[in-house]
């Protein structure tokens, strides 16, 4: 698949977060056919807590994951998550494949998370990173790409990589199976990436290739906790010779209630079966989402001013104040009457699960919506809860992220 044996012991990292682990086991697979052993790595999502040691303490910045590895939802009443990656080591095992499995966490902010990479790097003696994305997320740039959906650990990644002194590259595939870089920006951006010589190789996979044999059998493997879209199209891409119309589904939810929306997309054939090596260095240079933060908050916040989309965090908590955090910054595809109704769900549920709720000051001047007992305006946003002390730290907080 890969034309260019590039390291002799590479870690290789799935970009993003939901299934994306699984799919860069396409490029370890095909590593170990040219007689490579690497170690695979996957982001943990900044909307959870992730538990290692028994504890919920137990998320470092680079953890080993184990079959006992759990993730959950940060509120004041921890839910616990599925989580696919602490399948992976025993999935891996059985086609075997002897490779460690990682989980990088963006929790405690990007320099912890660029020496904690350092120090694996070090201690296992990786003389490379590919860092592999599906779909084309990673590729965006910011306001011109706004249907971008889960922007956050791909360019946490794709800054943290760039920032270590070993060689890296960035393998995509499966261009627009994820639904978020739709053909015309998918196509004037790789343009660019060519005409600046980001572009370094083009490879093809096909369906018969033993690495994506491996790659489906992975898919199925988690597919009874969560069913990897982006993944499945891409496989799809592989059976198909003419471009497919697709109708996609997206979820907003707050607590037990959520609202579904679809949206058409095309998927080109001419991307079908295609395999990019990438400069990874100079595409974060040319990248304005992948940038330096102190904690999740400051991720969350920043991305959503660069440009206001849908993020892994939205609707989600945070404890970064002190306070437990309603992020409630909700993206522009919840519109009208649900826009109002779920917010407020969400706001006359708050003690439930939150001390303070952070919402769009547009939302409070135009949508009517249900403030609590303290409410203070910072910039663009709203914070409300009933704690007079909770609500100040979160707003000093925020106030130190926007300064």
């Amino acid at each position: 698949m890969l034309n260019q044996v590039l390291f002799k012991k590479p870690l290789v990292i799935g970009t993003g977060g939901g299934n994306d682990i699984v799919s860069a086991c396409l490029i370890v697979s095909d590593l170990k056919e040219k007689g490579i052993n690497a170690d695979l790595a996957g982001l943990c999502s900044p909307g959870a807590w992730h538990c290692y040691e028994c504890s919920l303490n137990g998320e470092a910045s680079v953890n080993r994951v184990t079959e006992h590895a759990r993730r959950f939802i940060p509120s004041n009443q921890p839910v616990n998550l599925s989580f696919i990656d602490s399948l992976l080591p025993n999935l891996l095992r059985q086609e075997e494949i002897p490779a460690e499995v990682y989980n990088l966490s963006c929790r405690y902010g990007t320099s912890k998370l660029i020496a904690g990479l350092k120090d694996l790097v070090e201690k296992n003696g990786y003389d490379g990173i590919i860092a592999v994305d599906v779909g084309g997320d990673i590729l965006a740039r910011g306001k011109k790409d706004p249907t971008i959906l889960s922007p956050l650990m791909d360019f946490t990644t794709l800054y943290c990589v760039s920032q270590l002194r070993v060689p890296s590259v960035l393998v995509e595939f499966g261009l627009q199976t994820d639904g978020e870089l739709r053909p015309p920006g998918c196509n004037e951006i790789l343009e660019e990436l060519k005409q600046n010589k980001i572009v370094l190789e083009e490879a093809e996979i096909k369906s018969t290739d033993k690495p994506v044999q491996v790659f489906r059998n992975l898919s199925q493997g988690v597919n009874s906790i969560r069913r990897g879209h982006a993944a499945a199209m891409a496989l799809k891409t592989l059976e198909s010779t003419s471009d497919l119309h697709e109708n996609y589904r997206a979820k907003i939810r707050v607590l037990d209630k959520s609202v579904v929306y679809n949206f058409p997309i095309v998927l080109e054939s001419k991307y079908f079966g295609k395999v990019f090596v990438m400069d990874l260095k100079r595409l974060a240079e040319t990248r304005k989402l992948a940038f330096p933060y102190r904690n999740t908050l400051e991720l969350f916040l920043k991305t959503k001013r660069i440009v206001n989309t849908k993020t892994e965090m939205d609707l989600l908590y945070n404890r970064d104040s002190g306070a437990c955090l309603w992020l409630a910054l909700a993206c522009p595809q919840l519109q009208g009457k649900q826009r109002t109704e779920l917010l407020n769900y969400g706001l006359d549920n708050l003690a439930r699960h939150a001390d303070v709720a952070l919402l769009w000051k547009e939302d409070y001047e135009n949508n009517g919506l249900n403030l609590l007992k303290t409410s203070v305006r910072v910039n663009d946003f709203m914070i409300t809860g009933m704690d007079s002390n909770k609500v100040s730290a979160v707003e000093k907080e925020i106030k130190g992220v926007l300064n």
